[in-house]
Protein backbone atom coordinates (compact mmCIF):
# COMPACT_ATOMS: atom_id res chain seq x y z
CA UNK A 1 0.00 0.00 0.00
CA UNK A 2 2.97 2.25 -0.43
CA UNK A 3 1.57 3.98 -3.53
CA UNK A 4 -1.44 5.78 -2.17
CA UNK A 5 -3.25 7.47 -5.04
CA UNK A 6 -4.11 11.12 -5.19
CA UNK A 7 -7.34 12.35 -6.67
CA UNK A 8 -5.84 12.39 -10.15
CA UNK A 9 -4.04 9.07 -10.48
CA UNK A 10 -4.54 5.41 -9.73
CA UNK A 11 -2.69 2.94 -7.52
CA UNK A 12 -0.49 0.08 -8.71
CA UNK A 13 0.30 1.53 -12.17
CA UNK A 14 -3.26 2.72 -12.63
CA UNK A 15 -4.71 -0.76 -13.05
CA UNK A 16 -8.47 -0.70 -13.45
CA UNK A 17 -10.92 -3.34 -12.44
CA UNK A 18 -12.46 -5.07 -15.42
CA UNK A 19 -15.95 -4.34 -14.08
CA UNK A 20 -15.58 -0.63 -13.63
CA UNK A 21 -19.33 -0.10 -13.81
CA UNK A 22 -19.65 -1.66 -10.35
CA UNK A 23 -20.98 -5.08 -11.35
CA UNK A 24 -19.68 -7.75 -9.02
CA UNK A 25 -18.55 -5.10 -6.50
CA UNK A 26 -19.84 -4.19 -3.04
CA UNK A 27 -19.74 -0.75 -1.42
CA UNK A 28 -17.97 -0.55 1.94
CA UNK A 29 -17.24 2.34 4.27
CA UNK A 30 -13.76 3.93 4.23
CA UNK A 31 -14.03 4.06 8.04
CA UNK A 32 -13.66 0.28 8.05
CA UNK A 33 -9.99 0.59 7.06
CA UNK A 34 -8.07 0.11 10.29
CA UNK A 35 -4.37 1.03 10.50
CA UNK A 36 -1.95 -1.79 11.39
CA UNK A 37 -4.39 -4.39 10.07
CA UNK A 38 -4.07 -6.59 7.00
CA UNK A 39 -7.11 -7.07 4.81
CA UNK A 40 -7.72 -10.33 3.00
CA UNK A 41 -9.39 -8.44 0.16
CA UNK A 42 -8.50 -5.84 -2.47
CA UNK A 43 -9.89 -2.32 -2.14
CA UNK A 44 -11.07 -0.15 -4.99
CA UNK A 45 -12.14 3.48 -5.17
CA UNK A 46 -14.25 5.22 -7.76
CA UNK A 47 -12.67 7.78 -10.07
CA UNK A 48 -15.14 9.13 -12.56
CA UNK A 49 -16.97 6.14 -13.96
CA UNK A 50 -14.17 3.69 -13.24
CA UNK A 51 -13.12 1.66 -10.23
CA UNK A 52 -9.40 1.92 -9.53
CA UNK A 53 -7.44 -0.67 -7.58
CA UNK A 54 -6.37 1.10 -4.40
CA UNK A 55 -4.89 -1.64 -2.21
CA UNK A 56 -3.90 -5.19 -3.01
CA UNK A 57 -5.24 -8.11 -1.02
CA UNK A 58 -2.93 -8.87 1.92
CA UNK A 59 -1.38 -5.39 2.19
CA UNK A 60 -1.01 -3.70 5.56
CA UNK A 61 -3.31 -0.74 6.07
CA UNK A 62 -1.55 2.36 7.41
CA UNK A 63 -2.50 5.57 9.19
CA UNK A 64 -1.30 7.51 6.14
CA UNK A 65 -3.65 5.49 3.99
CA UNK A 66 -6.62 6.31 6.19
CA UNK A 67 -5.72 10.02 6.36
CA UNK A 68 -5.43 10.20 2.57
CA UNK A 69 -8.90 8.71 2.16
CA UNK A 70 -10.22 11.47 4.41
CA UNK A 71 -8.38 14.17 2.43
CA UNK A 72 -9.77 12.78 -0.81
CA UNK A 73 -13.28 12.91 0.60
CA UNK A 74 -13.91 9.29 -0.30
CA UNK A 75 -17.46 8.32 0.65
CA UNK A 76 -17.24 4.67 -0.36
CA UNK A 77 -14.68 2.05 -1.16
CA UNK A 78 -15.46 -1.16 -3.01
CA UNK A 79 -14.53 -4.80 -2.62
CA UNK A 80 -15.21 -7.62 -5.04
CA UNK A 81 -18.33 -9.58 -4.22
CA UNK A 82 -16.14 -12.70 -4.23
CA UNK A 83 -14.04 -11.15 -1.43
CA UNK A 84 -16.95 -9.87 0.64
CA UNK A 85 -16.87 -12.81 3.06
CA UNK A 86 -13.23 -11.96 3.79
CA UNK A 87 -14.19 -8.33 4.36
CA UNK A 88 -16.99 -9.41 6.72
CA UNK A 89 -14.58 -11.53 8.77
CA UNK A 90 -12.16 -8.58 8.88
CA UNK A 91 -14.93 -6.36 10.29
CA UNK A 92 -15.95 -9.00 12.84
CA UNK A 93 -12.32 -9.43 13.95
CA UNK A 94 -11.95 -5.65 14.43
CA UNK A 95 -15.44 -4.66 15.52
CA UNK A 96 -14.45 -3.67 19.05
CA UNK A 97 -11.86 -1.22 17.81
CA UNK A 98 -14.40 0.24 15.40
CA UNK A 99 -17.18 0.59 17.98
CA UNK A 100 -14.80 2.22 20.47
CA UNK A 101 -13.36 4.73 17.98
CA UNK A 102 -15.21 7.99 18.65
CA UNK A 103 -13.48 9.56 15.65
CA UNK A 104 -15.76 7.42 13.48
CA UNK A 105 -19.26 8.91 13.14
CA UNK A 106 -21.93 7.21 15.24
CA UNK A 107 -23.94 6.27 12.15
CA UNK A 108 -20.94 4.49 10.64
CA UNK A 109 -20.18 2.59 13.84
CA UNK A 110 -23.83 1.59 14.15
CA UNK A 111 -23.77 0.35 10.56
CA UNK A 112 -20.70 -1.78 11.36
CA UNK A 113 -22.56 -3.34 14.29
CA UNK A 114 -25.53 -3.96 11.98
CA UNK A 115 -23.38 -5.57 9.28
CA UNK A 116 -21.49 -7.76 11.75
CA UNK A 117 -24.70 -8.81 13.50
CA UNK A 118 -26.32 -9.60 10.16
CA UNK A 119 -23.35 -11.83 9.31
CA UNK A 120 -23.71 -13.67 12.63
CA UNK A 121 -27.44 -13.97 12.00
CA UNK A 122 -26.71 -15.52 8.62
CA UNK A 123 -24.51 -18.14 10.32
CA UNK A 124 -27.19 -18.77 12.96
CA UNK A 125 -29.86 -18.98 10.26
CA UNK A 126 -27.86 -21.53 8.29
CA UNK A 127 -27.19 -23.54 11.46
CA UNK A 128 -30.69 -23.46 12.92
CA UNK A 129 -32.85 -23.16 9.81
CA UNK A 130 -30.96 -24.56 6.81
CA UNK A 131 -32.41 -25.17 3.34
CA UNK A 132 -35.13 -25.67 2.22
CA UNK A 133 -36.22 -22.67 4.33
CA UNK A 134 -36.69 -19.84 1.81
CA UNK A 135 -34.27 -16.92 1.66
CA UNK A 136 -37.11 -14.44 2.12
CA UNK A 137 -37.14 -15.29 5.81
CA UNK A 138 -33.55 -14.19 6.19
CA UNK A 139 -34.33 -10.92 4.42
CA UNK A 140 -36.84 -10.22 7.19
CA UNK A 141 -34.10 -10.70 9.76
CA UNK A 142 -31.68 -8.50 7.83
CA UNK A 143 -34.32 -5.73 7.71
CA UNK A 144 -35.08 -6.12 11.41
CA UNK A 145 -31.42 -5.62 12.34
CA UNK A 146 -31.22 -2.56 10.08
CA UNK A 147 -34.43 -1.13 11.59
CA UNK A 148 -33.02 -1.53 15.11
CA UNK A 149 -30.40 1.12 14.34
CA UNK A 150 -32.92 3.86 15.02
CA UNK A 151 -32.67 2.84 18.68
CA UNK A 152 -28.97 1.95 18.80
CA UNK A 153 -27.27 4.74 16.81
CA UNK A 154 -26.06 6.49 19.95
CA UNK A 155 -22.69 6.62 21.67
CA UNK A 156 -23.99 5.13 24.93
CA UNK A 157 -25.79 2.29 23.13
CA UNK A 158 -22.72 1.46 21.03
CA UNK A 159 -20.50 1.43 24.13
CA UNK A 160 -22.82 -1.14 25.74
CA UNK A 161 -22.87 -3.22 22.58
CA UNK A 162 -19.06 -3.12 22.45
CA UNK A 163 -18.89 -4.25 26.08
CA UNK A 164 -21.40 -7.01 25.36
CA UNK A 165 -19.28 -8.34 22.49
CA UNK A 166 -15.98 -7.90 24.37
CA UNK A 167 -17.00 -9.44 27.69
CA UNK A 168 -19.68 -11.85 26.56
CA UNK A 169 -18.92 -12.91 23.02
CA UNK A 170 -20.54 -16.34 23.31
CA UNK A 171 -23.55 -14.77 25.06
CA UNK A 172 -23.88 -12.28 22.21
CA UNK A 173 -23.73 -15.09 19.63
CA UNK A 174 -26.38 -16.98 21.62
CA UNK A 175 -28.56 -13.85 21.61
CA UNK A 176 -28.32 -13.58 17.83
CA UNK A 177 -29.23 -17.26 17.51
CA UNK A 178 -32.26 -16.81 19.76
CA UNK A 179 -33.29 -13.76 17.73
CA UNK A 180 -33.26 -15.75 14.48
CA UNK A 181 -35.48 -18.48 15.93
CA UNK A 182 -37.78 -16.07 17.78
CA UNK A 183 -38.39 -13.76 14.81
CA UNK A 184 -38.94 -16.65 12.39
CA UNK A 185 -41.47 -18.24 14.75
CA UNK A 186 -43.24 -14.95 15.47
CA UNK A 187 -43.67 -14.33 11.74
CA UNK A 188 -45.99 -17.33 11.65
CA UNK A 189 -48.66 -15.19 13.34
CA UNK A 190 -47.39 -11.60 13.52
CA UNK A 191 -47.18 -8.84 10.93
CA UNK A 192 -43.70 -9.02 9.44
CA UNK A 193 -42.93 -5.31 9.26
CA UNK A 194 -44.28 -4.41 12.69
CA UNK A 195 -42.38 -2.26 15.17
CA UNK A 196 -43.14 -4.95 17.74
CA UNK A 197 -41.07 -7.46 15.78
CA UNK A 198 -38.10 -5.07 15.82
CA UNK A 199 -38.49 -4.54 19.56
CA UNK A 200 -38.66 -8.27 20.28
CA UNK A 201 -35.70 -8.95 17.99
CA UNK A 202 -33.59 -6.49 19.99
CA UNK A 203 -34.82 -8.03 23.22
CA UNK A 204 -33.78 -11.48 21.99
CA UNK A 205 -30.27 -10.29 21.10
CA UNK A 206 -29.84 -8.47 24.43
CA UNK A 207 -31.72 -10.88 26.69
CA UNK A 208 -28.62 -12.09 28.57
CA UNK A 209 -26.75 -8.77 28.76
CA UNK A 210 -27.27 -8.73 32.54
CA UNK A 211 -24.81 -11.62 32.86
CA UNK A 212 -22.02 -9.10 32.27
CA UNK A 213 -22.73 -7.65 35.72
CA UNK A 214 -21.97 -10.96 37.46
CA UNK A 215 -18.88 -13.21 37.87
CA UNK A 216 -18.57 -15.32 34.67
CA UNK A 217 -17.90 -18.55 36.59
CA UNK A 218 -21.48 -18.50 37.91
CA UNK A 219 -22.65 -19.49 34.45
CA UNK A 220 -20.04 -22.16 33.76
CA UNK A 221 -21.10 -24.31 36.73
CA UNK A 222 -24.24 -26.43 36.92
CA UNK A 223 -27.04 -24.47 38.52
CA UNK A 224 -27.91 -27.30 40.94
CA UNK A 225 -24.38 -27.26 42.37
CA UNK A 226 -24.46 -23.55 43.28
CA UNK A 227 -25.01 -22.26 46.78
CA UNK A 228 -28.31 -20.55 47.51
CA UNK A 229 -26.60 -17.15 47.42
CA UNK A 230 -25.06 -17.89 44.03
CA UNK A 231 -28.39 -19.16 42.70
CA UNK A 232 -29.96 -15.88 43.76
CA UNK A 233 -27.23 -14.02 41.88
CA UNK A 234 -27.87 -16.05 38.73
CA UNK A 235 -31.59 -15.33 39.03
CA UNK A 236 -30.86 -11.62 39.23
CA UNK A 237 -29.37 -11.36 35.72
CA UNK A 238 -32.66 -10.54 33.92
CA UNK A 239 -33.30 -7.57 36.24
CA UNK A 240 -29.66 -6.51 35.96
CA UNK A 241 -30.05 -6.60 32.17
CA UNK A 242 -33.00 -4.23 32.36
CA UNK A 243 -30.88 -1.97 34.55
CA UNK A 244 -28.08 -1.94 32.00
CA UNK A 245 -30.50 -1.04 29.20
CA UNK A 246 -32.78 1.33 31.11
CA UNK A 247 -30.83 4.42 30.04
CA UNK A 248 -31.09 3.47 26.37
CA UNK A 249 -34.07 4.49 24.22
CA UNK A 250 -35.40 0.95 23.94
CA UNK A 251 -39.10 0.01 23.59
CA UNK A 252 -40.89 -1.46 26.59
CA UNK A 253 -41.31 -4.74 24.73
CA UNK A 254 -37.51 -5.04 24.46
CA UNK A 255 -37.15 -4.58 28.21
CA UNK A 256 -39.94 -7.10 28.84
CA UNK A 257 -38.08 -9.69 26.77
CA UNK A 258 -34.93 -9.11 28.82
CA UNK A 259 -36.79 -9.24 32.15
CA UNK A 260 -39.05 -12.24 31.52
CA UNK A 261 -36.90 -14.61 29.43
CA UNK A 262 -36.58 -17.11 32.33
CA UNK A 263 -40.24 -17.15 33.35
CA UNK A 264 -42.36 -20.30 32.98
CA UNK A 265 -45.98 -21.09 32.20
CA UNK A 266 -46.40 -22.70 35.65
CA UNK A 267 -45.01 -19.72 37.57
CA UNK A 268 -41.82 -21.52 38.66
CA UNK A 269 -39.51 -19.25 36.66
CA UNK A 270 -37.69 -16.08 37.67
CA UNK A 271 -37.33 -13.26 38.57
CA UNK A 272 -41.06 -12.56 39.11
CA UNK A 273 -42.66 -16.01 39.04
CA UNK A 274 -45.19 -14.80 36.46
CA UNK A 275 -47.56 -17.43 35.06
CA UNK A 276 -48.58 -17.98 31.45
CA UNK A 277 -51.61 -15.66 31.41
CA UNK A 278 -49.37 -12.81 32.59
CA UNK A 279 -46.81 -13.21 29.82
CA UNK A 280 -47.15 -11.70 26.32
CA UNK A 281 -47.11 -14.18 23.44
CA UNK A 282 -43.83 -12.79 22.08
CA UNK A 283 -42.14 -13.39 25.43
CA UNK A 284 -43.42 -16.97 25.42
CA UNK A 285 -41.80 -17.54 22.04
CA UNK A 286 -38.53 -16.02 23.27
CA UNK A 287 -38.56 -18.23 26.40
CA UNK A 288 -38.99 -21.30 24.23
CA UNK A 289 -36.38 -20.35 21.62
CA UNK A 290 -33.90 -19.45 24.35
CA UNK A 291 -34.21 -22.97 25.76
CA UNK A 292 -33.97 -24.58 22.33
CA UNK A 293 -30.88 -22.61 21.32
CA UNK A 294 -29.20 -23.38 24.65
CA UNK A 295 -29.83 -27.10 24.18
CA UNK A 296 -28.61 -27.24 20.58
CA UNK A 297 -25.67 -24.81 20.85
CA UNK A 298 -22.26 -26.56 21.03
CA UNK A 299 -20.78 -26.03 24.49
CA UNK A 300 -18.01 -28.03 26.11
CA UNK A 301 -18.42 -30.67 23.43
CA UNK A 302 -22.09 -31.25 24.36
CA UNK A 303 -24.94 -30.51 21.97
CA UNK A 304 -28.37 -32.05 21.58
CA UNK A 305 -29.81 -32.72 18.17
CA UNK A 306 -32.98 -30.76 17.28
CA UNK A 307 -35.05 -33.90 17.86
CA UNK A 308 -33.47 -34.49 21.28
CA UNK A 309 -33.92 -30.85 22.27
CA UNK A 310 -37.60 -30.86 21.29
CA UNK A 311 -38.15 -34.12 23.16
CA UNK A 312 -36.65 -32.58 26.30
CA UNK A 313 -38.78 -29.45 25.93
CA UNK A 314 -41.94 -31.54 25.41
CA UNK A 315 -41.13 -33.41 28.61
CA UNK A 316 -41.29 -30.07 30.46
CA UNK A 317 -44.87 -29.38 29.37
CA UNK A 318 -45.69 -27.22 32.37
CA UNK A 319 -42.83 -24.84 31.63
CA UNK A 320 -43.65 -23.77 28.06
CA UNK A 321 -46.63 -22.66 26.03
CA UNK A 322 -47.59 -25.70 23.94
CA UNK A 323 -49.16 -23.62 21.15
CA UNK A 324 -45.90 -21.71 20.72
CA UNK A 325 -44.00 -25.00 20.80
CA UNK A 326 -46.22 -26.26 17.96
CA UNK A 327 -45.33 -23.15 15.95
CA UNK A 328 -41.61 -23.64 16.56
CA UNK A 329 -41.87 -27.29 15.52
CA UNK A 330 -43.62 -26.23 12.29
CA UNK A 331 -40.77 -23.81 11.54
CA UNK A 332 -38.18 -26.51 12.20
CA UNK A 333 -40.17 -29.07 10.22
CA UNK A 334 -40.08 -26.81 7.15
CA UNK A 335 -36.32 -26.77 7.60
CA UNK A 336 -36.37 -30.60 7.87
CA UNK A 337 -34.98 -30.56 11.41
CA UNK A 338 -37.53 -32.52 13.42
CA UNK A 339 -36.60 -36.09 12.56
Amino acid sequence: MGNIPSAGNGAHNGKHDGKGDGRGMVKVSPFMVIPSRVGGFSLYLKQGDRLVLYAEKGELFTEEHKQRLTLLGVDHLYVRAADYDQFTRYVQDNILEILDDEAIPVTERARVWSDATTSLAREAFDRSLPAPVDKRRFQRIRKLIADSLRFLSRDDALKELARFIRDGEETFHHGVGVMVLTVTTLCSFMKEDSDLLVAVGMGAILHDIGKLELPPDLFTRKFDTLSRADKDLVKSHPALGVGVCSALPLPQETLQCILFHHEREDGLGYPSGSTGPMLPSYVKVLILCNEYDNLTRPRNGRRLTPFEALARIKAMRSAFDMDMLRRLIEVLARADLTS
